[in-house]
């Protein structure tokens, strides 16, 4: 059985969609992407979270 993705609703300013629609970067992907940087993790080609100190084994 999968278990469903954590979901959280958040409250942005204008100005972080509109800083994603230039960049090209989902709001989604960017918010993601800050949350998994504050853990000390990022995510490597294939969709993995890895530390972000080296790469996953």
């Amino acid at each position: 059985m999968l278990k469903p993705p954590n979901v959280l609703l958040v409250e942005v300013p204008p100005q972080f969609i509109a800083l994603c629609e230039t960049t090209g970067v989902s709001p989604q992907a960017a918010l993601r992407g800050m949350a998994a940087m504050i853990c000390g993790l990022r995510y490597d080609p294939d969709d993995r979270l890895v530390p972000l100190e080296g790469e996953a084994a």
